[in-house]
């Protein structure tokens, strides 16, 4: 479920999960967010109810363990449990929050049945183990945090940090890699901002399809290593290139934006005379590049 669909018609993660339990797709963010850092169904199940005030807290337990149950699976001890046919619902209502503390527990057997099942039993190996650090770059979680010193608590905070120093792995290899390409084939640019999962880079405006396609390449390398370092002989398609690169002149969500507002009531492009920019896919780059990085 994470390696595939796209956005554009709603078969990526995020609209999945909106359809599973019927919520926005922003609001599914939030959701996936929680569930591969480690939060579990009480997290969901409050978060439901902070959605829709109407929900009572059985329709919340139930849409909580709809989504679990089909994304994380179950814990393979506690496998006749796991829902098998169409009386979801019933068997939903009947499980007890004594069954949903049982499933946070590792020692309840691996994750089975979900479509990231093997993502959180990883995920889980490697906060376990007795010295852990990402699979990529071998960072170390703080000694505070390791088993000899917590036994088996802060679990959470510990799958927690293996995503989160992995996603830094992933930007210093690309803040690395893009700097090699850069300077290699003399590309007038400069880094200029990371935020969350998003890199900014200024770059002279002759040089901005070269940057693009750049770019492009770095989040290949960059997956491509990643993959290596996992198992993987192969490299989905659906996840080595990024789904669009922004070239535009201001920082803004999206390059098609005008962002009228009360304090900006003329826009960005009459107002001052800022233009919409490009959002290009990796299609588009090489139709403008022909796939050459060299200088002209």
């Amino acid at each position: 479920m994470n390696l595939q669909g796209k956005k554009s018609d709603g078969t990526d993660m995020h609209s999945k999960t909106a359809s599973l339990i019927g919520i926005s797709r922003d609001q599914a963010k939030v959701f996936n967010y929680g569930r591969i850092y480690g939060a579990g169904k009480k997290f969901a199940q409050k978060l439901l109810m902070q959605f829709d005030p109407k929900i009572t807290d059985r329709e919340a337990f139930i849409k909580a363990s709809k989504l679990y149950s089909e994304t994380k699976g179950v814990r393979s001890k506690l496998k006749p449990k796991a829902i098998q046919d169409e009386s979801l619902n019933k068997q939903l209502s009947q499980l007890s929050n004594d069954a949903n503390d049982a499933e946070e527990d590792v020692n309840a057997g691996k994750w089975v049945g979900g479509t990231e099942s093997e993502m959180f039993n990883k995920l889980e190996e490697i906060a376990v183990s007795q010295h852990p650090k990402t699979p990529v770059l071998n960072a170390r979680i703080s000694q505070a945090l390791e088993p000899d010193v917590v036994d088996k608590n802060f679990i959470t905070s510990r799958i927690n940090w293996v995503v989160q120093s992995s996603a830094v792995d992933y930007l210093h290899i690309m803040l690395v890699c893009m700097n090699w390409l850069i300077q290699h084939y003399e590309i007038q640019a400069r880094f200029s901002i990371s935020i969350h999962d998003e890199v900014r880079y200024i770059v002279k405006k002759e040089d901005r399809y070269r940057a693009a396609l750049a770019l492009q390449l770095t989040n290949l390398y960059t997956r491509a290593m990643f993959s290596y370092k996992m198992g993987f002989d192969d490299l989905p398609m659906s996840v080595a290139f990024f789904s669009g690169v922004d070239i535009d002149r201001c920082l803004r969500k999206e390059p098609d934006l005008d962002f009228v507002t009360p304090s900006n009531l003329n826009g960005l492009k009459h107002g001052y005379g800022i233009e919409f920019g490009q959002c290009l896919d990796m299609n588009q780059i090489l139709d403008i590049t022909n796939g050459i990085l060299a200088k002209k």
